[in-house]
């Protein structure tokens, strides 16, 4: 029978041999073995001492050993003892091999993502890809306006994921709680579990028509087909008020008839229901539960680890901006109640037109194709701005690291 099979017993009364520094599997179930004696003997020791105990059958040979080999005990003690110590030494150098070999991939992988071919090739791609996404959007938009939740959810699932895993390394994952990232959620949920909730509808016809669409405004989302991100956030903002479009408008797009305008259903008090305060008790779900996530369940972390960004951070991250100054209008002390308001106040203005755009498919259109004008405008601008200068120096930086680290 080869070393390694061989039982610890025998080993321990020195009928096998092997070199100590050989540890395995084996091994631990050594120091396991000779653990159990020592507890036994321990036992043994507290049963003596108490006059009502007795000892068993099972445990003469222990007692025996305690009595009249104590030498062997304090040597088995020792065993014990020095084979913890190269166990514990050698799972150590197990786990310095395994992070030497993963940080080694990782530094390759960065290597090669930082070289200029690749780097072009990847925006050659995103670019290609973006274009394309914008073309079959203007296709189901006009040829099967019914379908468009489905393209919604297949870009969907992809894009969030490929998000959280980038933001997730930045450490920018607590962006993915924001308002809307919970109205993506309440999207689905509407259109494969709830599609005949005609308040939800509405609702959600609030939501993304106001506050989602306008942070394309707000955040200067842009339509940079080359940029991953850049589309990534222009698609979250903008395909939710199509979904709500096409569902708003299926039968006029069916029909190919468009009139100016539709009758007003309901009175005013139902208007005002169904587009502000419903909508609004919505966004107040959502802030109660981004407050108890950033403010107690995660606060300790946040606290720790600085680099973690939030929306705020995100916000008053240079003390010269003027976000920060309009986040610290009423004090430093009270940049979270400021900011809470201040996307309370902007969430419920832009409730306002929501009404008007549910009854007109033209203005509710037009409403859209601005929106989408100003992001094509900001990306424009980033283009030709931003973007060439940019692009160049990024370019010539990775070519100097890649020439330096050869």
């Amino acid at each position: 029978m080869p070393d390694e099979y061989a039982s610890p017993h025998a080993e321990a009364s020195g009928t096998m041999h092997r070199d100590d520094s050989d540890l395995d599997f084996f091994d631990a179930m050594e120091v396991i073995y000779f653990d159990d004696i020592l507890q036994h003997e321990r036992g043994s020791s507290a049963a003596e001492s108490s006059p009502t105990a007795s000892i068993s059958d099972d445990q003469d040979e222990v007692v025996f050993l305690r009595k009249d080999d104590s030498k062997r005990n304090a040597q088995l003690r020792r065993m014990v003892h020095d084979r913890r110590n190269k166990l514990h030494e050698m799972a150590l150098e197990q786990r310095r091999i395994l992070e030497n070999k993963i940080l080694s991939r990782r530094r390759k992988l960065n290597r090669i993502m930082s070289e200029p071919g690749f780097v072009m090739n990847k925006d050659k791609l995103s670019f290609v890809c973006g274009v394309l996404i914008i073309m079959i959007i203007e296709a189901v938009l006009l040829l099967a306006p019914d379908k468009m939740y489905l393209l919604y959810t297949a870009l969907l699932i992809p894009l969030m994921t490929a998000r959280y895993v980038m933001y997730r390394a930045d450490l920018q994952h607590y962006f993915m709680y924001d308002f809307c990232y919970f109205a993506q959620i309440m999207m689905v949920l509407h259109v494969y579990k709830y599609p005949s909730n005609a308040q939800l509808e509405k609702a959600l016809f609030s939501i993304s028509n106001g506050p989602l669409l306008l942070a394309i405004v707000m955040w200067r989302n842009s339509i940079v087909f080359h940029s991953f991100d850049k589309m990534t956030s222009m698609f979250i903002h903008l395909l939710p008020s199509l979904v709500t479009f096409c569902r708003r408008w299926a039968h006029h797009l069916s029909d190919k008839t468009f009139p100016l305008n539709e009758k007003i259903e309901g009175s005013i008090l139902a208007i005002v229901k169904d587009f502000w305060c419903v909508p609004f008790c919505y966004y107040v779900l959502w802030q109660t539960i981004y407050l108890v996530k950033t403010e107690v369940v995660s606060k300790k972390k946040l606290e720790y680890n600085t680099e973690i960004m939030t929306s705020l951070r995100w916000l008053t991250r240079k003390k010269n901006s003027s976000s920060y100054k309009l986040m610290s209008a009423f004090g430093e002390h009270n940049q979270l109640p400021t900011f809470v308001f201040i996307q309370a106040l902007y969430t419920v203005v832009t409730f306002l037109v929501i009404p008007l755009l549910w009854h007109s498919i033209w203005l509710h259109a037009f409403y859209v194709a601005i929106i989408f004008v100003v992001a094509l405008a900001n990306g424009a601008t980033y283009y030709f701005h931003v973007f060439a200068k940019r692009y160049i120096e990024e370019i010539g930086k990775r070519v100097a690291d890649v020439k330096d680290g050869n």
